[in-house]
């Protein structure tokens, strides 16, 4: 009998809006620096009833069934309606879980003062999936690129597990995962003393990005930035994470910054942007999330990872908030 084909990561219109992270200080620690202390963060794709194409994003596991995304990924493509299917290995053979939402059974939930007027600004969201409990779809990758993949049952994704070790470790991993603590930001200026670092999962496959230049967490803003190194469209939603284990925001957008050189346009900046979590976050979290939300361990990051800077963002902030728009 002819195995089924479907489609569910092809054909999808990546929805993220760039990214990307980090800083110094150099501490003792050395985590989130490879692909497996990532295994906590995934990509997924969104579907949704009488729309064409569909979004492609990241989400971090804050809890036993929540994740943390960026509004912007899911608030138009699951305003009444979607589909989510969280891809959860790197190999060429993976599964899927899938979660249904409705205005009557909801599982994602985008915080209130995100408005899409200003990218990063609020830009949260949380996605209720207990992977334990989700369906679950088998399948091989296309070998060929362009054609669809290849369902398998679930017999035949145990034999491959119990043929390939790390497969199989990152399944356990998956289905007995580690939560990282999350950073609680006050109201203040601050520069984050920590290296960070994001992680690009496209069809799979998993690279580590860093980020070499300052990060700061401006009041005014509401949400932290630092140049832009060339994260693609497609990894929003991924946490945005220190290499003491921490989880400090999540990844939303970027901008770029031109002017004329003469009778020339040539850029002169890339920013990325990232909400953090701070009191409208953390307030959010608490809402939605229940009883739940007391199982999530959380830090303040001042001043045990960031320090508080005179520098003055007078010329910064306006560009930034630039980003509004029109």
């Amino acid at each position: 009998m002819l195995k089924k084909l479907f489609l569910f990561l092809l054909g999808f219109v990546s929805v993220a809006v760039v990214a990307q992270v980090s800083v110094i200080s150099v501490t003792d620690e050395n985590k989130h620096s490879s692909k497996e202390d990532f295994y906590h963060t995934f990509e997924y794709y969104i579907t949704s009833p009488g729309m064409q194409g569909g979004g492609k994003c990241q989400a971090t596991r804050i809890g036993k069934r929540w994740f943390a995304t960026a509004a912007h990924c899911v608030k138009e493509l699951c305003a009444k309606k979607c589909t989510l299917q969280m891809d959860l290995l790197e190999f060429p053979t993976s599964a899927v879980a899938t979660a249904e939402h409705t205005a009557k059974a909801p599982a994602v939930f985008v915080h209130p003062g995100f408005t899409g007027q200003e990218y990063a600004k609020d830009d949260f969201a949380l996605i209720r999936l207990d992977l334990r409990r989700a369906p679950l779809v088998y399948y091989t990758r296309s070998k060929k690129q362009g054609m669809p993949n290849i369902a398998i049952t679930k017999e035949e994704f145990e034999a491959f597990l119990n043929k390939n070790r790390k497969a199989k470790s990152q399944y356990n991993r998956v289905l007995t995962p580690s939560f990282p603590p999350i950073l609680v930001f006050d109201e203040g200026n601050y520069l984050v003393d920590r290296n960070l670092s994001v992680i690009s999962i496209f069809g799979g496959k998993r690279e580590v990005k860093l980020n070499p230049h300052p990060v700061y967490y401006l009041k005014a803003l509401g949400y932290a930035f630092t140049n832009n190194f060339g994260i693609r469209k497609g990894m929003s939603g991924s946490g945005v994470m220190t290499n003491t284990g921490e989880l400090a925001g999540i990844i939303s957008a970027n901008m770029d910054v031109w002017f004329r050189k003469g009778d020339k346009r040539v850029q002169e900046e890339n920013y990325f942007m990232f909400p953090v979590f701070n009191g409208s976050l953390v307030s959010f979290m608490r809402d939605i999330m229940g009883s739940d939300f007391s199982r999530v361990e959380q830090k303040d990051a001042y001043p045990y990872a960031v320090r508080k800077t005179r520098k003055d963002f007078s010329h910064i902030i306006p560009i930034l908030k630039s980003s509004v728009k029109k």
